[in-house]
C-alpha cells in the first residue's frame, strides 16, 4: 500500500502554514522525454513537464489548493478571483471541494472552452469586457482594484494569481521548481510560457530554493510580450499599453509580478524570448503531431520560443532544455473549428475508397 502524502502536502515544510490541505490530487505532474523533437532539432536531450495532468487541466491548480487550503483555515466567507479561464476553474473546482462559495470576473474573449466547465460549480460569474486582447492596460487595472476591494469589503479569500496579490496562494508554484529539481537535474533551462510573470517568477523561486542553476526563459507572444521585450532592451520598463495577440492567458499588458520575473530571470542569466501568434500555434501543431501532446496555445509557446532561440544560436546540441506545458488543450479549441467542419463525410459504402485514399496520401 502506497502511504505517500499526495497533493502538496509532502511540501508543507516549505510552504505557508494552511491547517489541513484542500486537495484534488494536484502536483506530482510527470516529466515526458520529446525523443523525437530532440533528434528533430539537433539536441541530446528535450524535456516536457505536463502541467495538463492536473485536476482541472492546468498548473493553476497548485495555486487554488493553497489559496483554498489558507481560506478555510482562516475563516474567509468565500473567495473571488480574475481570469482569463485557467485559473477560474481551478478556484471553482477547489472551492466546491472546501464548500466555499465564490465569484469569478472572466475575461469575456476567453474561449467557450475554458467558460463552459465552470458551469456545474455553481459559482457566481460575470465576464467583463475591457480586458484581455486588444484591450488596454488600464482596463485591466481598474479591474484589479474592484475586485481587490470587494474581498476587503466582504472578507472574500483574494484568487488572483499572482504574486502581487496572493503571495501566499502562489507559494503554490514554488513546488514547480521542487519538483523540477527531482526530477531532470540535468536541466539547464526551463522555457516558462509567462503572462502576468507568477508563474515564472515563482517556480524559479523554488527551483532556487533547491540550490538549481537553470537559466530560466520568458517565453511570450510578440503581441503582448512587455518582459520578454523589456529584457532584451526593447521597453524602458516591462509594460505595453495594449495586448495586438490572440493567445488567450498571456493578454497582460501590464503583468503584476513582471518585476518580479525580470529579477528571476536576470538571477539564473536567462532571457526573454517572443514568437508570433502564427509560430506558437504551428508549435502546437508540431508538439501534437510529433509528441502526440495537445496543449493549448499558451502552452505551446515555450517551444515556440525554443526554435527562435536555436535559430539564433542561443541553445546547442549539449544543453538540455525543459518546457513546461501549462494548460491542456481542451481548453483552447477555437482554431480548429473551421477544420472539424471540413471533415468530408461519407455514406457506409465510401468508407473503403476513403481509407484507400488515405494509404495512398502516406
Amino acid at each position: 500500500m502506497n502511504l505517500a502524502p499526495h497533493g502538496l502536502s509532502r511540501f508543507a515544510d516549505d510552504l505557508p502554514d494552511v491547517g489541513g490541505f484542500v486537495t484534488l490530487g494536484e502536483g506530482g505532474t510527470p516529466v515526458v522525454e520529446l525523443h523525437h523533437l530532440a533528434a528533430e532539432l539537433g539536441l541530446e536531450r528535450l524535456s516536457a513537464k505536463m502541467e495538463t495532468a492536473n485536476p482541472t487541466g492546468s498548473y493553476k491548480d497548485r495555486v487554488a489548493a493553497i489559496s483554498v487550503s489558507l481560506a478555510r483555515d482562516r475563516g474567509y466567507r468565500g473567495w473571488i478571483a480574475t481570469s482569463s479561464g485557467n485559473a477560474g476553474l481551478a478556484m471553482a473546482a477547489y472551492g466546491a471541494r472546501a464548500h466555499l462559495p465564490g465569484f469569478l470576473c472572466v475575461v469575456s474573449s476567453a474561449p467557450q472552452e475554458k467558460r463552459l466547465p465552470l458551469m456545474p460549480f455553481g459559482i457566481g460569474l460575470v465576464a467583463v469586457d475591457g480586458v484581455g486582447d486588444g484591450a488596454s492596460r488600464a482596463g485591466g487595472t481598474q479591474l484589479m482594484d474592484q475586485v481587490r476591494d470587494a474581498a476587503e469589503q466582504h472578507k472574500l479569500f483574494l484568487g488572483i494569481t499572482a504574486n502581487a496579490f496572493n503571495p501566499e496562494g502562489m507559494r503554490g508554484i514554488d513546488t514547480i521548481g521542487y519538483e523540477l529539481a527531482e526530477q531532470i537535474p540535468s536541466m539547464t533551462h526551463v522555457y516558462l510560457p509567462t503572462g502576468g510573470g507568477g508563474l515564472l517568477a515563482s517556480t524559479a523561486r523554488g527551483l532556487t530554493a533547491r540550490s538549481v542553476q537553470a537559466a530560466v526563459v520568458a517565453c511570450q507572444p510578440s503581441g503582448c510580450a512587455p518582459i520578454a521585450r523589456y529584457l532584451s532592451g526593447e521597453l524602458s520598463r516591462p509594460v505595453v499599453d495594449r495586448c495586438e495577440t490572440l493567445i488567450s492567458a498571456l493578454q497582460l499588458p501590464h503583468p503584476p509580478d513582471g518585476q518580479l520575473a525580470v529579477d528571476a530571470v536576470r538571477a539564473s542569466q536567462g532571457w526573454g524570448t517572443h514568437t508570433d501568434d502564427a509560430a506558437i500555434l504551428a508549435a502546437q501543431q508540431r508538439l501534437a503531431e510529433t509528441e502526440g501532446i495537445f496543449v493549448e496555445p499558451a502552452a505551446a509557446v515555450g517551444l515556440a520560443a525554443l526554435l527562435t532561440d536555436l535559430d539564433r544560436g542561443r541553445i546547442d546540441a549539449g544543453h538540455h532544455p525543459v518546457l513546461l506545458l501549462t494548460g491542456a488543450g481542451w481548453k483552447d479549441q477555437n482554431r480548429f473549428t473551421a477544420q472539424a467542419a471540413r471533415i468530408p463525410a461519407v455514406d457506409v459504402d465510401g468508407v473503403p475508397a476513403a481509407i484507400e485514399n488515405w494509404i495512398r496520401s502516406r
